[in-house]
């Protein structure tokens, strides 16, 4: 059996001891969290149910943990966001595109708030550290593909009424209204539309997210946003290039607005498919790096993976939407399934917190790290 939470750092008793007391007493925000569960927590009777289904969409089968937990038939759910040590997480999942969007993603919170009684409303930095006291989860919302357009903007100021959008990408990937994403051919920057957006997400409280977005796009949105802007899930170009990268001059833009840059555990957007044992390094690396251009305040996490999936309906529910998101085969994403050693299992995050140890980092900057830096900004933008 696999023990998580174990990756050979080489520290000390004393180095174990407060890498595990940092990481139970820091507020720890992962700012694209696909978890609590991960391909290690099923089971063959759970693989059989989601096999019934007879579904290679993703959408379909995305939440099927989620929603058995929901219904009260999935107790661990509690017991594995608890063993992650995330304090808060995200909610989303759907595209923004129309009333009817925002109001099945309000539905969807509404029963998981209704669910669980461990779980909180997250809309203000103090929501989430009152989950942290009190041993429970705060969510807040965060969408990364939206298709709005002139007219849509309102869709904005319902969806942070409901609680569901708390952090809003410009572009997945491919261009949209706003700007361009950050795999397409060209990108031309903001348009005057995406102005207008990056301004009402400014007027409403909702933190604008480049995550995916182009590297122009991204520029112009630093430029232009008056709040500060983020990366929840992305790398360093530096380390390793990669369409999902931030260039150094993406990531002294995002920190000169005072945001933070996340660093995913997505094993092909880290290191070459090439490499033959991708390790929880290569986020330390990334990190690392971040932070010795702009400073360990502007560094965050945001794993993005493993998905929450049975390795084989992995492959056959996202395979197939690797081009519908943008991606080609110059992106390099060999195989869906694979994963860091030392983050397989959200079970892991602890090794995130373990590797800053052993490469000296400060209490203060760790704390900041886990979660106080993207607090800053959430306190920021909404209180």
């Amino acid at each position: 059996m696999h023990s998580y939470g174990t990756y050979p750092f080489g520290l000390t008793g004393d180095q174990e001891a407060r890498a595990g007391r940092l990481h139970r007493d820091s507020v720890v925000c992962d700012l694209l969290f696909q978890g609590p569960c991960s391909p290690d927590v099923w089971t063959g009777e759970l693989i059989a149910e989601i096999d019934a289904l007879g579904s290679d969409d993703l959408y379909s089968v995305a939440f099927f943990l989620k929603e058995r937990a929901i219904a009260g038939r999935y107790p661990e759910y509690k017991e594995l966001f608890d063993a992650s040590g995330v304090t808060t997480a995200v909610t989303g999942g759907y595209v923004l595109k129309d009333k009817a969007s925002v109001l099945d993603a309000a539905h969807l919170l509404a029963r998981e708030l209704e669910a669980f009684p461990w779980l909180r409303r997250a809309r203000t930095a103090a929501d989430i550290r009152a989950a942290h006291a009190a041993g429970e989860q705060a969510v807040w919302g965060l969408v990364q593909t939206n298709m709005l357009g002139p007219g849509d903007l309102d869709l904005i100021d319902a969806a942070h009424a409901l609680g569901v959008l708390h952090t809003l990408d410009c572009a997945y990937n491919v261009m949209n209204f706003i700007g361009a994403g950050c795999t397409e051919r060209y990108d031309p920057g903001l348009s005057h539309f995406g102005q207008r957006f990056v301004r009402r997400c400014n007027d409403v409280g909702v933190i604008v997210d480049t995550a995916h977005t182009g590297r122009r796009t991204t520029l112009d949105v630093c430029e232009v946003s008056t709040a500060p802007v983020i990366a929840t899930h992305t790398s360093a170009e530096a380390v390793y290039r990669h369409d999902r990268a931030k260039s150094d001059d993406e990531i002294r833009a995002i920190a000169a607005t005072g945001g933070v840059i996340g660093v995913y555990a997505v094993p092909f957007f880290l290191a070459s498919p090439d490499a033959a044992n991708p390790t929880i390094e290569l986020v330390l690396d990334h990190m690392e790096h971040i932070s010795a251009l702009v400073g360990p305040e502007h560094v965050a996490i945001g794993t993005d993976w493993p998905l929450a999936l049975p390795y084989h309906v992995q492959e056959a529910a996202f395979s197939n939407k690797l081009e519908e998101f943008g991606f080609r085969p110059e992106h390099q994403i060999d195989k869906v399934t694979r994963t860091l050693d030392g983050f397989r299992d959200y079970r892991d995050m602890i090794n995130i917190t373990r590797g800053l140890v052993a490469r000296n980092w400060t209490d203060e900057q760790i704390r900041g790290v886990l979660g106080e830096n993207f607090l800053r900004v959430f306190e920021a933008v909404n209180g």
